[in-house]
C-alpha cells in the first residue's frame, strides 16, 4: 500500500488521539508536520513526534510532502482550513462537527469536488462494536418498521472546562454546546440508524454553568422521513458524567447501546443479544486502548484516498449532523417546529 503522508493543524486535546491513530498506521500512514498559532503546544508536538512544524496553517498546506490534511481546531473554523487544505490540492479530514455553519460546509463540500479532493469528517463512533452490530441488524430487517430512536447523552464538564479557552461554550466558535460539541457524534449514530429527519421541535438553555453562552442542555423531539419519532437530550450537567446511550425500538425487535457497548438486542423471531459477549475490539490489538474507533476511520480514510474512491462515512453524513443540530437549536430560539 502507498504511504499517505499527513499535517495536523492545530495542536489541541483532540490532535493527541490523531497522533496515535496516524503512528499505529505505519504500513499506510505517515504524520509530516503539525502546526499551531501557539508556539508552546507546537514545540511540545514537534519534540515529541520529531516532525516539521509550522506557526501557521498557510505554511502547512503549502508543504508538498502532505497529502491530507487533517483539522483538530476550533469548531468555528474546521471549514476555513478544510477549504484551505482542499483548494492547496490536499485532501482534508474534519473533526467533529463538519463546521457551525451550514453554508460553510456547503463550500466544503463544493470546494472537494472542485479540485477533486477527498473530504471527510471524524464520527469514530460509528466504528464501535454495538453500532457495527446495530446496523447489520437494521440492514437485515431485524427490527421491522423502525418505530423509535432515542439519543440521551448524559455528560458533565465542570464549570473549569469553559472557563479553560476563550472559544469554549461560545457560539462564534463552538457554534453551540452540550449538542453541537459533545453530542453531535449520537446525532451522526442517531441519523443513521433511523434515517434523514423531517422535522424537529426542541428547548435548550443554559442552567448549571455561569458565563457560557450556549446551551448546556436541551431535549428535542423528531420525526423521521420514514414516520418514525425519535428523542434527543444532551446535557453537560449530569455529574459525574452518566455517558450516552442510542435505544432503536421497530415493529420485531429492541436494542440499546451504551458507550458503544450492546446493553441489549431482542427480536420476534426468538434471537437475542448475550450481554456477556466480548464486544472489545481493542483487545485484539492492546496499543489501540482508547483510540481504536478513530484508527478505525482513519485506516478507512487512508485506504480510501489510496483506492480513489469516497470513504465508508461520507462528507454527506457529516453535513446531516450538523444540519439537524442546527434545527435543534432554530427550534429551541424560535418555539416552532422546525422542517428540515
Amino acid at each position: 500500500m502507498s504511504i499517505i503522508r499527513y499535517g495536523i493543524i492545530g495542536c489541541g486535546i483532540i490532535h493527541e488521539t490523531h497522533l496515535k491513530a496516524i503512528a499505529a498506521l505505519p504500513e499506510c500512514a505517515k504524520l509530516v508536520a503539525v502546526c499551531d498559532n501557539n508556539p508552546e503546544a507546537l514545540r511540545k508536538t514537534v519534540e515529541k513526534t520529531g516532525v516539521k512544524g509550522y506557526a501557521s496553517a498557510a505554511e502547512l498546506v503549502a508543504d508538498p510532502d502532505i497529502d491530507v490534511i487533517t483539522v483538530c481546531t476550533p469548531s468555528g473554523l474546521h471549514a476555513d482550513h478544510a477549504i484551505m487544505a482542499l483548494n492547496a490540492g490536499k485532501h482534508a479530514i474534519s473533526e467533529k462537527p463538519m463546521d457551525i455553519d451550514l453554508s460553510k460546509a456547503d463550500e466544503m463540500i463544493a470546494a472537494s469536488k472542485r479540485n477533486n479532493r477527498l473530504l471527510a469528517v471524524i464520527s469514530q463512533t460509528r466504528y464501535g462494536d454495538g453500532a457495527q452490530q446495530l446496523h447489520k441488524w437494521i440492514d437485515a430487517g431485524k427490527f421491522g418498521r423502525l418505530i423509535h430512536g432515542n439519543a440521551r447523552l448524559f455528560y458533565y464538564r465542570s464549570q473549569e472546562y469553559y472557563d479553560s479557552a476563550g472559544w469554549r461554550g461560545t457560539w462564534a466558535m463552538d457554534g453551540g454546546g452540550a449538542l453541537m460539541n459533545q453530542g453531535v457524534h449520537y446525532v451522526d449514530q442517531l441519523i443513521w440508524a433511523m434515517g434523514l429527519p423531517k422535522t424537529v421541535y426542541a428547548l435548550a438553555g443554559c442552567l448549571g454553568h455561569e458565563r457560557v453562552e450556549v446551551e448546556d442542555t436541551v431535549s428535542a423531539t423528531i420525526e423521521f422521513e420514514s414516520g418514525a419519532i425519535g428523542s434527543l437530550t444532551a446535557t453537560t450537567c449530569a455529574y459525574p458524567n452518566r455517558g450516552g446511550l442510542l435505544d432503536v425500538l421497530g415493529a420485531t425487535g429492541s436494542a440499546q447501546i451504551r458507550d458503544a457497548k450492546l446493553v441489549y438486542a431482542d427480536f420476534a423471531d426468538g434471537t437475542r443479544f448475550d450481554p456477556t459477549a466480548d464486544q472489545g475490539t481493542a483487545a485484539l490489538d492492546p496499543r489501540l486502548g482508547g483510540f481504536v474507533e478513530h484508527y478505525t476511520q482513519l485506516r478507512d480514510i487512508t485506504q480510501a484516498i489510496v483506492d480513489g474512491r469516497q470513504p465508508e462515512i461520507t462528507m454527506q453524513d457529516g453535513r446531516n449532523a450538523l444540519q439537524l443540530v442546527l434545527a435543534v437549536y432554530e427550534s429551541a430560539r424560535t418555539g416552532r417546529v422546525v422542517t428540515l
